[in-house]
């Protein structure tokens, strides 16, 4: 149950955080996605069916808060949390550096899944330029992002198995 409790706090910190406080730091005017972040953090934890769940749940909240049309996000993050935990491996769990290939590769599918989806249903929100653009450039924030927090899970972990 304590397990549940945290990876519950965790997406929603994420979610609260990525849209209050990272929505305003942008790099050359993009920004991070936390939720995919933690999205892809919480399913390497999760069994194939919790993943599901934390990330359609995730998606629908993130539906909610951008104020989009819920389906759409809900579907993508419960696609990318099965995949996840679907190909993750014990070999990719225990070395940061592929975790964070992990990260740059499935951040850069939900963008590019998203922007496909997006031209099927045309809003006229976003190029096709300007969306393969957001899909690396994210895709490499993420990455980068995650590789102190994959250090110091990586460092936890072996100073756990010291003692």
């Amino acid at each position: 149950m304590k397990k549940i409790i945290i990876k519950i706090a965790v997406l929603l910190a994420a979610l609260i955080l990525q849209f209050t406080l990272v929505q305003q730091l942008r790099i050359f005017g993009f920004s991070a996605n936390l939720c995919v972040l933690a999205i892809i953090g919480i399913s390497f934890f999760s069994s194939p069916g919790e993943a599901a769940v934390y990330g359609g749940l995730t998606g629908i909240l993130m539906d909610g808060a951008a104020a989009r049309g819920f389906g759409v996000g809900a579907l993508l993050c419960m696609y990318l949390a099965v995949g996840v935990k679907l190909l993750a491996s014990e070999r990719i769990n225990n070395s940061p550096a592929l975790m964070a290939g992990y990260v740059w590769l499935f951040t850069l599918l939900y963008y590019l899944a998203y922007g496909l989806l997006s031209l099927a249903v045309p809003r006229g929100d976003i190029g096709v330029g300007r969306w393969l653009l957001t899909a690396l450039v994210t895709a490499v924030i993420n990455s980068v992002l995650s590789l102190p927090l994959l250090w110091v899970a990586d460092h936890l972990k072996r100073g756990g198995a010291k003692t």
